[in-house]
């Protein structure tokens, strides 16, 4: 009987740990469909992020590709003002040897031959050889520049319809991938959501038109939010700083010929960044200038360097050097430059750069007279001082000058507006022209201006209507320094309702009583409207562009080389305080509360249109040639607006 009576008391243990083991692997099935969904919305933002990273470095990298074929275009041009100034150089000799008075100095006892005879007869090929060239590029000149302009133009132009196609991309892309990180035959439904769209819409902002984010909201919102989580003002300038690269941002891509804005960008308006960057323009220009354009030299001289001559006294040592070159001197140089005094650009807020170029030659002669004075001193030892100075002098052989303008008026007028010609004496001191503003050229600069050969003489010397620089980006000078973008962020929300957790009705359905696990009333976001709603799981990730020039290349960053990539980064502080709701985004972009996705995506898109494309086309078509331009304007507006509705259209379509 006893026996009997204690059967089955291990069954009430069984059922017992029965019961915990079922607990424990519905715990254990909730947690491993957690970690799952987790890992795959966080997949699904780093993917669709670093897209829309990648899309951008690679608008960079065509900026680049574009920039170097402006930056040849432009050297072209260049070389054919430079062919222009040396041809007249050589075809002017008569005009420059026949008016200068000593030259009229008879040879012998009779009224001729003069010295000018003399040199015209001697350099009479050369004279030939100046006007055949001349008779060549003068009409080259007149049609060469205006086709480059155009087509400069054209590719600055296509820069702008690109950075708009990149936002429509940006837009529609990460919707794409985020698509497909659902896993078949479930209703995952993930969504990229309106908070995304605001990120980019503040991305797009900092990168064409920063003077527009309003950064007293955000400075003031972030403050808020850190003195309320136990921090400091300090700190909240540091993510704000984090975030925007600076607490004063500036624009990324500045356009560097920027057209007509509308009024409420500030920036523009006084033209500061485009001045910075169209000077940028202008160095990398002479910069990258190969001899020809940056110092033509043909000296056919004869140098004299006699010994030095010692002189002993004591424990001094004073050694006399001499060198002297004597000969013609042809020196002339290219640059890309503007007059500050231009009277054609009164009141512009951007100066009007274009190519001069100048040629002298010069009969004369270089000294340099070379002093070294040697100290030996006991127990010191010997030390030595060297100085010297220069002297050099010429007599105008010829001389030619060339310029290309956008309007008249823009041009050089008179020497003193191109140089002294004492600023590259002693050679290799840094000048625009190579050595032709040398005091061996002095002279001739001086005789230059009596004849007028520094663009007065306008029919001569000047050509006009030059497109000038083009419109085209550049990369602002804050980026320069920190080598990335501005931070790309996308927030990926999944429907708790599409988590197969015990309580979902298609999964176990244990959605009451003991096992429900009460994962429907997430509120803890004050903007969960920009996540669709509280009853998400929700995740952002962030990326950048960044300069990443090929292992042992030493190159400061620019948008000149095409080395951007993509990477992913550690959301910013103040992203991670607009995911959470502590900062509104939408009121530091200036939108109305409850805006939809379609209108915000609307509203960029139609901000990209009016700041870039549209101005950027009217600018094209001002600056055509008057030939073409007839026919080009209607072809040209057809593409834009093929373009623009083609961008809007799929924005719509996706983003709702």
């Amino acid at each position: 009987m006893s026996a009997h009576r204690q059967s089955g008391q291990a069954m009430v243990f069984g059922l017992f740990f029965l019961g915990i083991a079922l607990v424990g692997l519905i715990l254990m099935y909730n947690n491993g469909v957690l970690t799952r969904d987790r890992v795959q919305v966080e997949n699904a933002a780093d993917a669709a992020v670093y897209s829309q990273a990648k899309l951008f470095a690679r608008h960079q990298n065509l900026i680049a590709y574009t920039n170097r074929a402006i930056v040849a275009n432009e050297m072209s041009v260049g070389q054919v003002v430079a062919l222009m100034s040396w041809s007249k150089r050589y075809a002017n000799i008569p005009r420059w040897v026949n008016t200068f008075a000593p030259y009229r100095i008879p040879l012998v006892p009779a009224p001729n031959p003069t010295i000018a005879d003399a040199l015209s007869a001697i350099t009479l090929p050369y004279q030939i050889l100046g006007s055949v060239t001349g008779v060549v590029a003068k009409p080259l000149l007149g049609i060469y520049p205006d086709v480059i302009s155009s087509f400069n133009l054209v590719m600055g132009f296509f820069q702008k319809i690109f950075a708009v196609a990149t936002l429509e991309a940006q837009f529609t892309t990460p919707i794409n991938i985020v698509d497909r990180h659902e896993m078949p035959g479930t209703n995952d439904n993930l969504k990229v959501v309106t908070l995304s769209h605001l990120l980019l819409t503040q991305n797009f902002i900092l990168t064409y038109f920063a003077s527009e984010l309003n950064l007293s909201s955000l400075a003031s919102q972030a403050k808020s939010a850190s003195t309320a989580g136990g921090g400091s003002a300090a700190s909240s300038e540091d993510f704000v700083a984090d975030f925007l690269g600076s607490l004063a941002p500036s624009t990324m891509l500045v356009n560097t010929a920027p057209e007509k804005y509308d009024s409420s960008n500030a920036q523009n308006a006084d033209n500061s960044a485009a001045r910075t960057a169209g000077r940028q323009y202008a160095a990398i220009m002479n910069s990258n200038r190969n001899t020809w354009l940056a110092a033509r030299n043909f000296n056919p001289t004869v140098s004299l360097s006699p010994p030095e001559l010692p002189i002993y006294l004591g424990f001094i040592t004073i050694r006399l050097g001499l060198n002297v070159e004597v000969g013609v001197f042809n020196n002339g140089g290219t640059a890309y430059v503007y007059n500050p005094k231009s009277t054609a650009a009164g009141g512009k807020g951007i100066p009007q750069y274009g190519w001069s170029s100048v040629d002298f030659s010069s009969i004369g002669f270089k000294m340099k007279v070379s002093l070294r004075i040697e100290f030996c001193l006991p127990l010191l030892g010997c030390f030595e001082i060297l100085t010297g100075f220069p002297l050099q002098m010429g007599l105008p052989l010829s001389g030619g000058t060339h310029q290309i303008v956008a309007k008249a008026g823009d041009q050089f007028l008179i020497g003193t507006q191109w140089g002294s010609p004492m600023q590259n004496s002693p050679p290799g001191s840094s000048a625009p022209y190579g050595e032709a503003m040398q005091s061996v050229h002095a002279t001739t600069w001086a005789h230059g201006n009596v004849l007028g050969a520094f663009g007065i003489n306008q029919a001569e010397d000047v050509n006009t209507g030059y497109g000038g620089a083009p419109s085209f980006f550049s990369l602002g000078h804050d980026y320069q320094g920190r080598g990335t973008s501005n931070e790309f962020t996308v927030a990926v929300a999944k429907p708790l309702s599409s988590l197969r957790t015990s309580d979902n009705p298609a999964s176990l359905g244990l959605d009451s009583g003991t096992f429900a696990l009460e994962t429907q009333e997430v509120k803890d976001n004050a903007l969960s409207s920009l996540w669709g709603g509280p009853d998400h799981m929700m995740t952002i990730a962030s990326a950048e562009s960044y300069f990443a020039p090929p292992p042992g290349r030493v190159e400061t960053p620019n948008q000149f080389s095409p080395f951007w990539d993509a990477r992913l980064r550690e959301p910013s502080r103040v992203v991670q305080m607009i995911a959470a709701g502590q900062i509104d985004l939408m009121a530091v972009l200036g939108l109305q509360p409850g805006a939809s996705t379609s209108a915000i995506a609307g509203a960029v898109i139609d901000r990209g249109l009016k700041g870039l494309i549209n101005p950027g086309k009217d600018r094209v078509v001002d600056k055509l040639p008057s030939v073409i331009k007839g026919p080009v304007k209607p072809v040209l507006d057809k593409f834009v607006d093929t373009i623009t509705s083609s961008a809007g259209s799929a924005v719509s379509e996706l983003v709702k």
